[in-house]
């Protein structure tokens, strides 16, 4: 039995890459770094409690062990971002580090690598931003979506 929610999104949000209205999408092209043409997007959160990113993520031609890394953080206000943190804790000391999500695409004839990352929500404003590491020659594409659940505000 699953929660129950006062709103979930009937589509969800198309964040990089397209999809058309029969459900076909296409990725856009992965670069080196984060803010890459078409790999950060900002959405709205407010109100949510819950969100869902799922991807489809392919390799280059020729490509092995490719890794695509995700870097998702938050706001209140759409100016500041904040990214989410991972905490390990030594003798009582918490440390802190920035959280990555990594997904490593084992060949091109693997793909497309079909995952999802859900995550709850803390504030008003979420921003998703892609790039991709281990490239010989050529790069990837992933297409990203998210699928939002809560109360809307």
């Amino acid at each position: 039995m699953g929660l129950g929610y006062d709103y979930q999104t009937l589509y969800p949000l198309t964040l990089i890459g397209t999809k058309t209205a029969a459900g076909v999408y296409t990725g856009n092209l992965l670069t080196s770094a984060y803010g890459g043409a078409g790999n950060t997007k900002v959405f709205e959160t407010g109100g949510i409690s819950k969100v869902n990113f799922s991807f489809a993520f392919t390799l280059g031609a020729a490509e092995t062990n490719n890794v695509i890394h995700m870097r998702i953080r938050t706001s209140a206000d759409n100016v500041n971002f904040y990214q989410f943190m991972n905490e390990v804790v030594t003798t009582g000391t918490s440390t802190m580090y920035q959280r990555e999500f990594v997904f490593t695409g084992a060949s091109t004839a693997g793909g497309p690598y079909l995952f999802s990352i859900p995550l709850d929500v803390q504030d008003l404003w979420m921003e998703l931003a892609v790039c991709e590491s281990g490239v010989g020659a050529n790069y990837g594409n992933v297409y990203a979506e998210v699928t939002k659940s809560g109360t809307l505000r």
